[in-house]
This record gives structure tokens, C-alpha cells and sequence, in this order.
């Protein structure tokens, strides 16, 4: 057995960040990143669909400790490119063990014992970096006769080798992913039907803005906090400056109700246009032979359907994990400030915002987590672990992806804030000992 001081589960843009933050502050500490997949970058090392890019803007999403220096918007391969440039900057690579899966997390004799496919490692912490997402199993909603469908369904988690040239396409979704691939598909097919059962609000963005990390912030939140406070107002502004907008293309929730969209460039707005474009607004019924039927009985020919349908929330990478030979549901636990889990000692886990930057909160979480850690070494302890506190959990937006996933989520949230500004001065300057976790000695 392996003994190491901090296992950080994960290789994508949480885990180098906890990597970096970890070595910062403790340049002896010991530490591995677990990585199942043979590379690392996480979403951007997964994601292959036509199109793919981020949908917020790279002066946030970026690390601070070493800015993003492209465009606003950045693809799925140049983001992937930074990765690992700067994985490689920081001598992050050697730490990883890559195609090694976490089979189980078991707490005993105070220290974390981490099974692999591989090897069993023994630490005193665990950080959990493998975001919010099932990364194999997407979101499929389940129609009857999908088996005597001829064509190929495929889900945009799931891309492999799928070529859309000169085919008849079906895209299933509205939401972000749907609509960032839409106009690459729509270049390489011959002919492609959007469906989408209701509209999403679509924010444009200029491919050639320069901005700063600063001013984003602040753009980013006022635009969501004024979104939440002056509803009607807010509406009226999204459908009056973009003549897309109209009876049938307006969403029937209030902006920022969920996730906005993003086109680059009206990239989206244009190609929608195209002859070869029906967008319908209708329910699938079921598969038949050439395609699908909706509910109004019509059917949509194709010889590839995309399924852009999101993915199903996991926390915690489905990881088993065990206290004192117990199995843990994450739902009977409080979230102590996005952070941990009442109940269980030594464990960090990433989470992110639905109305701001995934790395920014990335940083500001790891900067606790190393306080905390300190804190545990000043004052000679072994462990924190949170106590069971707070309110019971609420969906912090109306997405189909959070609603259908509430019985996965700690059913209570302690300071939580989804919030990023009040989250940067509360993790910078409240004690560790708040009075919401308990500490143990050897």
C-alpha cells in the first residue's frame, strides 16, 4: 500500500488547479492525480463533437496563475492545448496515474485508503475533482422503438467517429450544447432538423471583444443578479436587441431560469437561416424506421440523430464511499459550503456555479482547502469533518439536468451561496474553525 499524503481524483481544470494550489503551499506535501482516462483535461479531453468551445468567455475560465492568452471564446482543442501546456509549466504531469479508475474511498483508522484497478493507496486526504457530470453515461431520454430505428443515434458525450457529411441529421435539444453545434453540423450535412420541444435564450458574443478577468466578473454576476431581480425588464432587453426572437423562438421562462446559450459571432443565428434547416417545436413519440415521430404524428426522416440531451449529475464520480465500513448516500448529507460532506473527514470535493465561471470557483475553493489543511497541521490534528447544518437543499435553477437530479445531491446546503463574489471574501477571510466542523486528535 501506497502512502501518500493528498489523492486528488480527477485531471481536468479542477484537479490541476488543486495540484497547483497544493504544491504552493506545501512544496513538501506528497500528493497523486488519479486519472481514468489516458490523458488529461477533463470535459475538454472527452468532448469531440463538431463545434465544441466554451460557452462562458476564457478571461474567467481560464487560471489566473497563468491567463488564457487567446480569443474570448475558446475552442474545445485550443482549451485542451492549455491544459496541458500548462500541466507541463508546472511539472504536473508526473504526479498522474493515468487509465485508473477509483473503485472505492474507505475511511479507517484516520486515513483514506483509495482502491484502484490498479494499486491501493493509503492518505490523509481526498480531493474529489470529477465535477457534477456522469462522464459515461449521458442523458438519454428512453422512446419507444429505438430498435427498429436504422439510422445511428448519438449522444454528443459519445461522439467517436460519427460524420455528418452529406446526411440527413436530426438534432434532439435546446439547451447549450445543442445549439453550439448546430451551425458545424449544419455546414458538413446535407439536410438537418432541429427539434426542439422549447426555445432557449441565445446570447451572442463577439468572437473579437477584448475584456479583462476584472470587468468579467463583474458582467458576468450583474447580468445574472439583474436578471433575478428585475425579470420583465430583462426579457424585454434579450427580445428587443435580436430580431431572432418572436412568438415561437421566445422562451416561456424568464432569462437566466436556465442556463443561457451562447452563439459566436451570430454563428447561430445565421445558420439557422439555411434552406436546409427545419427547427419544429414538438415531442418525440417514438422511434420508427426512418427516423422519429412526434407527437403530432409527423415524422422526421434522418440518417443520423444527435442526441444533445446533457448529461445526468454524479457527484463524486459514483466513487463508493465508506466510513468505518459504511456506506455513504451523499443525499442523507449536508453541503458544507460546496466544499464537503457532513459526515465525512478529509474529503474536498469541487463543485461549481450555474451562473459563473467553473475555475474561478476551482481556485477559490482550493485556496480553503489549503487553509484548512494548515490549519489541521498548526494546531496538531488528524482531521475536520462537517457537521450535519444548514437548510434543505433547493434547485439553484430550473434545468431539467438539477430537477431530475435532486435525489443526488446533499439534501441540506450550510453557506452555499452560488455566488462567487460573497463565496471570494467569505473562503479569504472566516475562520476555518466556524463552528460547522468537528476536529479530531490522534
Amino acid at each position: 500500500m501506497d502512502k501518500i499524503d493528498v489523492i486528488i481524483i480527477g485531471a481536468g481544470i479542477a484537479g490541476i488547479t488543486s495540484a497547483y494550489y497544493l504544491h504552493k503551499n506545501f512544496p513538501d506535501l506528497k500528493f497523486k492525480i488519479i486519472e481514468s482516462r489516458n490523458d488529461l483535461g477533463g470535459t475538454w479531453d472527452q468532448m469531440k463533437f463538431p463545434g465544441v468551445r466554451a460557452d462562458n468567455d476564457m478571461y474567467t475560465y481560464g487560471f489566473s496563475f497563468d491567463p488564457w492568452k487567446g480569443p474570448i471564446i475558446g475552442s474545445g482543442k485550443d482549451i485542451k492545448n492549455y491544459l496541458v501546456r500548462v500541466a507541463q509549466k508546472f511539472n504536473f504531469k508526473k504526479h498522474v496515474l493515468f487509465n485508473t479508475d477509483v473503485k472505492s474511498l474507505i475511511w479507517k483508522d484516520n486515513q483514506w485508503i483509495t482502491k484502484t484497478n490498479n494499486q491501493i493507496f493509503c492518505s490523509q486526504y481526498i480531493i474529489c475533482c470529477t465535477g457534477s457530470r456522469d462522464r459515461k453515461d449521458p442523458h438519454l431520454p428512453k422512446f419507444p422503438g429505438k430498435k427498429q430505428y436504422k439510422g445511428k443515434i448519438v449522444h454528443t458525450q459519445k461522439w467517436g467517429n460519427t460524420n455528418c457529411k452529406d446526411k440527413n441529421v436530426t438534432i434532439v435539444g435546446s439547451g447549450c450544447t445543442a445549439i453550439t453545434m448546430a451551425p458545424s453540423i449544419i455546414k458538413q450535412a446535407k439536410k438537418v432538423t432541429l427539434i426542439q420541444r422549447s426555445p432557449a435564450w441565445i446570447v451572442n458574443i463577439d468572437s473579437q471583444k477584448k475584456s479583462t478577468r476584472n470587468y468579467k466578473t463583474i458582467q458576468v454576476l450583474w447580468d445574472y443578479f439583474s436578471s433575478r431581480i428585475f425579470k420583465k425588464f430583462q426579457r424585454k432587453i434579450m427580445i428587443s436587441k435580436n430580431s431572432y426572437y418572436n412568438k415561437t423562438t421566445t422562451p416561456s421562462y424568464d432569462y437566466w431560469d436556465q442556463r443561457p446559450a451562447s452563439s459566436l459571432d451570430n454563428d447561430y443565428f445565421t445558420a439557422v437561416k439555411s434552406e436546409k434547416v427545419t427547427t419544429i417545436r414538438e415531442g418525440i413519440s417514438e422511434w420508427v424506421k426512418n427516423g422519429v415521430k412526434l407527437k403530432n404524428g409527423d415524422v422526421v426522416e434522418s440518417d443520423i440523430t444527435i442526441m444533445a440531451t446533457g448529461g445526468n449529475t454524479q457527484l463524486l464520480g459514483g466513487i463508493d464511499i465508506l466510513i468505518n465500513n459504511k456506506k455513504i448516500n451523499i443525499n442523507n448529507t449536508s453541503w458544507y459550503r460546496g466544499m464537503m460532506f457532513s459526515g465525512i473527514p478529509n474529503l474536498f470535493a469541487h463543485a461549481g456555479y450555474i451562473n459563473f465561471s467553473w475555475t474561478a470557483r476551482c481556485e477559490i475553493v482550493s485556496k480553503r482547502i489549503c487553509k484548512t489543511i494548515d490549519y489541521i497541521k498548526q494546531n496538531k490534528l488528524i482531521s475536520c469533518t462537517p457537521k450535519y447544518l444548514g437548510k434543505a437543499s433547493k434547485p439553484s435553477i430550473q434545468a431539467n439536468y438539477v430537477l431530475r437530479a435532486m435525489d443526488k445531491f446533499p439534501n441540506k446546503t450550510y453557506k452555499f451561496y452560488q455566488n462567487y463574489l460573497i463565496e471570494y471574501i467569505s473562503f479569504k477571510y472566516t475562520k476555518i474553525n466556524d463552528g460547522a466542523l468537528s476536529f479530531s486528535k490522534n
